[in-house]
């Protein structure tokens, strides 16, 4: 781990879970994209999707996690930014929402 990782480790409020879903990512413009979803928490995601967006930008995330037949619609903001590759953090998530968020995560720690 490099200093930046451990700085990173260090402020996160949730432990992240690698994977790699299929995203939608949809503007309050109505436009939407999608991409892939990457290292999940109970918080938030890492999202790599191919438009430019700006820290502070509301997003709203459309996935399905593995291990789970629920699909999720997620209000988000965007917290950062690495080219295409935006640190996402969840807001207002339904206790349904944040439920099966934990019980996949769960899943996803006994298979890392």
């Amino acid at each position: 781990m490099n200093e930046k990782t451990l700085h990173l480790a260090a402020v996160r409020r949730y432990d992240r879970l690698s994977l790699n879903i299929a995203v939608r990512v949809f503007l309050e413009k109505g436009q939407f994209t999608n991409g892939r979803g990457h290292d999940i928490g109970a918080g938030g995601m890492a999202v790599y999707v191919p438009l430019e967006l700006t820290v502070g930008t509301p997003v709203n995330l459309s996935f399905q996690l593995p291990y789970s037949r629920m699909f999720l619609g997620i209000r988000a903001i965007v917290r950062n930014c690495s080219g295409f590759r935006y640190g996402i953090e969840f807001v207002d998530l339904t206790s349904a929402e944040a439920e099966e968020i934990g019980r996949v995560t769960s899943i996803l720690k006994l298979t890392a």
